[in-house]
């Protein structure tokens, strides 16, 4: 859906350019982080549409955040998808099992994460995307 807010969530700046870059393209408003702490200074802003976080990130990791994103009560909807060098099992099972809609494994070819932004931000039923097995929806 363009015109939605994305917090990209992401410690390598070039990794952080290149997706706003691209959604940005796409017609969608990005808002960036650095790091797992710049995410939750966010909080007192406006809730974006979706956060498309890292898992990996200085102080606090993805899983991390992604706890308090779920206790903050403005943002405890927002969906979460994560964009992740890792393709570790036990970490997707645990961002599922913490509310994120999908889970990504880096690299991924920018047409492919417009898309599933896409998915992510338009199917209300879709309740989980990842590399593996697509879409599952409810």
């Amino acid at each position: 859906m363009p015109g939605s807010t994305i917090l990209i969530a992401e410690d390598s700046e070039d990794v952080r350019e290149f997706l706003e870059a691209g959604l940005s393209a796409a017609g969608h408003r990005v808002r960036l982080a650095s790091d797992g702490v710049d995410v939750l200074m966010h909080l007192a802003q406006p809730a974006p549409d979706l956060v498309l976080l890292d898992l990996h990130m200085p102080v606090l990791d993805g899983l991390q955040v992604l706890r308090r994103l779920r206790a903050a009560r403005l943002w405890a909807d927002v969906p979460v998808l994560f964009l992740t060098a890792s393709g570790a099992t036990e970490d997707m099972v645990e961002a599922r099992r913490l509310g994120a809609r999908g889970y990504l494994v880096k690299p991924i070819r920018l047409p492919v994460l417009v898309e599933r932004v896409g998915r992510v931000l338009t199917q209300r039923d879709l309740l989980w995307i990842d590399d593996v097995t697509e879409v599952r929806a409810g």
